[in-house]
């Protein structure tokens, strides 16, 4: 991958992590522009998810801290929360069936969904956004923990977004928006560590196998190492301010406008795919 390639991937990364508009999307309409096998970008966006990993880290970093205090009633539904986007991740990448997903026409259609179900869920909850008054603990029930989870699940599909379905189900639900938003990225938390712990461990026993000594890295190795590094920080920092400004965004009420985005780009891959 050229350099200007891995900055661009990181920037959309970046953004699209946070923003209701699909990340993994963003990377199949990159891959099939610039006509990139997505498949093998895999290991990249993994890497780059530390990125925004470290973001949320950053942004919630004192709410984290509290998950041993005030916050702690939100550790129960964290974890029935994370099981069914774990259970499902499992079950694609045992299968193989994961690298059959990165196609332009079902992240185009998609998209769309995510954009109708921004439109129709996000606009009409724009008027009930209750502020967060801090006057309880704050907590999910185990059913809308699931439920929500449910849908984190369904956005392994390429185009359908994470942060999108997740606050708009949790908003349905009755869920406080300040509360939505912190738990849908609180959720990310444990996917995204465990994708990366696997990736870091399979890349460490591929090198092992290849003949490689530990610290011992050819040239164009470090190279590739150094250029990711680089990817990473540049997630990081986009992801952090995207992150941020969503959350202006949701407390005003204009999370519904990203459909404006989503339906769009999804038509246009999906008229790629057929007519392209």
């Amino acid at each position: 991958m050229d350099f200007w390639q891995l900055i661009l991937l990181s920037l959309v990364q970046g953004l699209s992590e946070f923003l209701p508009i699909s990340s993994s999307g963003h990377i199949v309409a990159l891959g099939t522009i610039f006509q990139i096998d997505v498949t093998k970008l895999d290991d990249i966006s993994i890497a780059l998810h530390f990125g925004t990993l470290m973001a949320i880290c950053a942004v919630y970093s004192e709410q984290l801290k509290d998950l041993s205090g005030k916050n702690r009633g939100l550790l129960k539904p964290l974890f029935i929360g994370s099981l069914p986007a774990g259970i499902v991740g499992i079950i694609l990448v045992a299968t193989g069936l994961n690298d059959q997903l990165h196609r332009a026409d079902i992240a185009g259609l998609m998209l769309i969904i995510t954009g109708c179900v921004l439109w129709f869920g996000g606009r009409a909850d724009s008027e009930e956004v209750v502020p967060d008054t801090h006057s309880t603990t704050p907590t999910i029930s185990g059913k809308s923990a699931f439920l929500i989870g449910l849908t984190q699940a369904c956005a392994i599909l390429p185009g359908l977004s994470r942060s999108g379905l997740t606050i708009v189900t949790a908003r349905r639900l009755g869920v406080d928006a300040k509360l939505a938003t912190k738990f849908s990225f609180f959720l990310a938390i444990p996917i995204i560590g465990g994708a990366s712990l696997i990736t870091f461990i399979a890349s460490i026993m591929e090198f092992r196998e290849s003949g490689g000594n530990e610290g011992e890295l050819a040239p164009q190795q470090q190279d590739a190492l150094y250029l990711l590094l680089i990817g990473v920080v540049i997630s990081a920092a986009v992801g952090f301010l995207a992150l941020r400004w969503l959350i202006k965004l949701i407390e005003r009420g204009k999370f519904h406008q990203f459909a404006f985005w989503c339906i769009p780009l999804g038509v246009i891959l999906l008229i790629y795919s057929l007519y392209g």
